[in-house]
C-alpha cells in the first residue's frame, strides 16, 4: 500500500514538474530581430552637389572689335551724321566699354555708343576701351569719320598773323615762327604764300584741325618794303567752303 502511494506521488511530482517547465518554455521574451522592412532600408541618397565647370570661368579676353559704321581702308575719311549711332561688335564677351572717354551701353559681344549731344564738326576718330571679364583691359581706335551735318555756321578766321591790308608788318618775327591762322572749328584745304605778282613761295604749309600754318623756307623768306600775298581755300566738315586773299605790305628797312 505505501508502496503504491510513493509511487503515485513519484508520478504526479513528475507529472508537475514537467508541466512548470513547458510553462516556463512559452513565457521565454522572444528574440528581437531587425525588421524585414528596415534590414535593407539604407535610407535617402545623399544630394550631389553638381558644380557647373563653367561657374568660374571668365573666358579669354577680347582682343577685336568690329564697328558699324566701319571706316573706310584708306585714308579718306567716311562721311557720317553727328548723330550717328556705332554697334560695336567684340570676338569676346566684355563687361564694360567707353567710346572717347563716354560709357557705352550693352553687355558681352554687343555694344552700341552715339555721342552726346551730337559729335563734333569735321573729322573724328573713334578711341574705344573696354574692360574684359578677367578685369584686363582692351584698346583700339576707329576712324577716321567726318561728321557732315548740315552746319549752318560757314568757317571763318578767329585769329592770325595777318589780316587783309595790314601795312608795317615786321618780316622778323615772320620770318622766325610763320604765320598762324585759327577757325571757329575744323577744316581742310590749302594755304600759300605769294609774292604781289601771286607767284608761290612755297612756304610749308599745313591745315589741320581749326588752324592752318606757314613755315619758311630758306631763300624765301619775307623781306622789307614787299607786298605780299595769302590766300586761304578751306572748308568744313559739312562741305561749307571759305576762301579770301589777304594782302599786307613789311615795313621800311
Amino acid at each position: 500500500m505505501h508502496r503504491l502511494l510513493r509511487t503515485s506521488l513519484l508520478i504526479l511530482f513528475g507529472l508537475l514538474t514537467i508541466c512548470i517547465i513547458s510553462s516556463c518554455s512559452d513565457n521565454l521574451p522572444e528574440e528581437v530581430t531587425d525588421s524585414p522592412q528596415l534590414e535593407n532600408d539604407v535610407g535617402p541618397p545623399a544630394t550631389e552637389v553638381v558644380v557647373d565647370p563653367l561657374e568660374n570661368d571668365v573666358g579669354p579676353p577680347a582682343t577685336e572689335v568690329v564697328v558699324d559704321p566701319p571706316p573706310r581702308a584708306s585714308t579718306d575719311a567716311v562721311l557720317i551724321p553727328r548723330n550717328t549711332q556705332f554697334t560695336l561688335t567684340f570676338n569676346e564677351g566684355v563687361i564694360a566699354v567707353t567710346v572717347n572717354d563716354t560709357p557705352a551701353s550693352g553687355s558681352g559681344i554687343n555694344w552700341e555708343w552715339s555721342a552726346q549731344p551730337i559729335l563734333p564738326y569735321g573729322s573724328v576718330t573713334l578711341t574705344i576701351k573696354w574692360t574684359n571679364r578677367d578685369g584686363s583691359g582692351g584698346f583700339a581706335t576707329s576712324g577716321p569719320y567726318e561728321a557732315a551735318d548740315v552746319d549752318p555756321v560757314p568757317p571763318e578766321i578767329t585769329s592770325g598773323t595777318v589780316a587783309d591790308g595790314d601795312a608795317d608788318v615786321d618780316p622778323g618775327p615772320i620770318n622766325a615762327a610763320g604765320f598762324r591762322f585759327d577757325f571757329n572749328h575744323a577744316v581742310t584745304g590749302t594755304i600759300k604764300l605769294a609774292d604781289e605778282a601771286g607767284v608761290d613761295l612755297n612756304w610749308v604749309a599745313t591745315v589741320a584741325g581749326q588752324r592752318a600754318t606757314l613755315t619758311a623756307v630758306a631763300g624765301q623768306e619775307l623781306v622789307n618794303e614787299t607786298t605780299y600775298r595769302i590766300e586761304i581755300d578751306v572748308k568744313d566738315g559739312a562741305g561749307n567752303q571759305f576762301q579770301t586773299t589777304m594782302t599786307f605790305v613789311t615795313k621800311p628797312k
